[in-house]
């Protein structure tokens, strides 16, 4: 490799950190919302308030699917614009994501209040029961604030493809410390149960918002936006909302994935396992929100370089990003395998052994193949970046069709323990044509990355011809 190239890829490397490190940031903080959900409801309300936010957590996961679509589609539509210098049209794929975030702001509260009894019923809560009040006021305040909770996604997505990966860290990171304030505030002293919960991340997710959008219309966006740029493009949303397709489908796999395993969870064990999982699920969420920090991090890079056709650039942020992918699913498998305990004791507490227990059985069954499941999660998003959304559709419309026999028919040999183990087993399942289609796309830009070398200056061609 020449010294030209070995230049570039430590140039590579730092703007891979550059734009990592602050959106992984961003996102273990922003995890941190429903991981201080789950702690205070844990801690304060007990297994009936987290066995509700985990039943109704599906419709949520819907929520946060059609907002990532949005968000996903503008992220990637900007990017490569901006790689193929048309900052006319990046600009109006964010004017459009703007557009279609109101839209969804305003028509899922209204839906989701029109058939809120229904949408309890078919999750399969008993009607007048402790869950049910406590799922009904959650779901009743956080779809109420879809719009909040839509636009405090789109926040870091929208901002780091602007170039400032720092400015969003900061943001979400503000956000989730006022959230936890607001929590032991609502929950911790004043006993508001799920409402304070929810209404303590509605506040935060609004203060991010407010100043995360608002940032679009100063003079520090180099996307700047003027009132009289607001006018949304039609005929291009179809094509942004395509490219986020993936994301929606798999936070509906997510959503599917949790509904199936409350239900099966309720046949074949009982609401201490039911809450026992809900640990397991928040521990899954840190790990993904981390691991999607990663992919979500070096998504301009990766959406920039396809769009200026940069290969060798795009083979490289591929392979670094794979490995560290690996490593630190590695690594979140050991804890949870090594120290089971102290993990569910996190949201347990020790004062109910049988709670417990079901918390170890869920983290060490259910999160069994971790390490592989993160390659799925940033190997779909890889894919959508580099704007090959059908294949990230297939890999993520394949998660579900293979799920949904193994959820039923494990748990017909061996019990709760079999729903515990759908998910690992489907994660074996889908690995490897997912890694053919990676090896597929690194085959390609292998082969399409000719060698160029650097023009060299003119005064150095005319000493080299005097010499000669």
């Amino acid at each position: 490799m020449s010294a030209y190239f070995i230049r570039r890829q430590r140039a590579m490397t730092r703007r891979f950190w550059g734009y990592a490190l602050p959106s992984v940031m961003a996102m273990l903080v922003s995890g941190a919302y429903y991981l201080v959900d789950g702690i205070f409801v844990g801690h304060y309300v007990g297994a009936a308030g987290l066995a509700g936010i985990n039943l109704v957590y599906p419709v949520i996961m819907v929520l946060i699917g059609l907002a990532a679509m949005i968000a996903m589609g503008a992220a990637t539509a900007i990017s490569l614009q901006q790689g193929a210098r048309n900052p006319a049209l990046a600009r109006q794929a964010l004017v459009n994501a703007f557009w279609l975030l109101a839209l969804l702001g305003a028509l899922a509260p209204l839906l989701l209040h029109h058939w809120h009894v229904d949408i309890l019923l078919a999750l399969g809560i008993a009607q007048g029961s402790e869950t049910w009040q406590q799922a009904s006021d959650y779901l009743t305040w956080i779809g109420g604030g879809t719009l909040l909770l839509a636009s405090n996604l789109a926040v870091p997505y929208l901002l780091r493809n602007d170039g400032r990966p720092r400015l969003a860290m900061v943001l979400v990171s503000g956000g989730a410390l006022l959230n936890i304030l607001l929590n032991y505030i609502m929950v911790g002293r004043l006993g508001l149960g799920l409402v304070g919960t929810a209404q303590a991340t509605l506040i935060s997710e609004g203060v991010v918002s407010l100043l995360g959008l608002g940032y679009f219309f100063t003079s520090h966006a180099r996307l700047r936006l003027g009132w009289h740029q607001l006018v949304p493009s039609f005929p291009a949303m179809p094509n942004l909302l395509f490219t986020g397709l993936p994301s929606l489908i798999a936070q509906f796999n997510l959503g599917l994935l949790l509904m199936l395993h409350n239900s099966q969870l309720m046949v074949y064990g009982n609401v201490k396992d039911l809450a026992g999982f809900t640990v397991a699920g928040y521990t899954e969420a840190v790990f993904i929100v981390i691991l999607q920090g990663l992919a979500f991090g070096i998504q301009p890079l990766i959406s920039k370089a396809a769009g200026a056709r940069r290969h060798r650039d795009l083979k490289f942020l591929m392979e670094m990003g794979l490995k560290i992918t690996f490593i630190y699913g590695m690594g979140v498998w050991l804890t949870i395998q090594l120290l089971p305990s102290q993990v569910a004791m996190l949201y347990t507490g020790n004062n109910d052994p049988e709670l417990l227990a079901a918390a170890i059985s869920s983290l060490t069954l259910n999160l069994g193949a971790i390490p592989l499941e993160g390659i799925i999660v940033f190997g779909i998003v890889l894919l959508q970046s580099m704007a090959r959304t059908r294949q990230a559709l297939v890999i993520s419309a394949a998660k579900t069709t293979l799920l949904l026999p193994l959820i039923f028919l494990l748990p017909l040999w061996w019990g709760r323990d079999g729903v515990l183990l759908a998910q690992p087993a489907t994660v074996l399942l889908l690995t490897p044509p997912l890694c053919w289609l990676l090896w597929r796309e690194w085959r390609r830009l292998a082969q399409t990355d000719a060698p160029r070398h650097p023009r060299r200056p003119l005064v150095q061609v005319r000493e080299e011809v005097m010499t000669r």
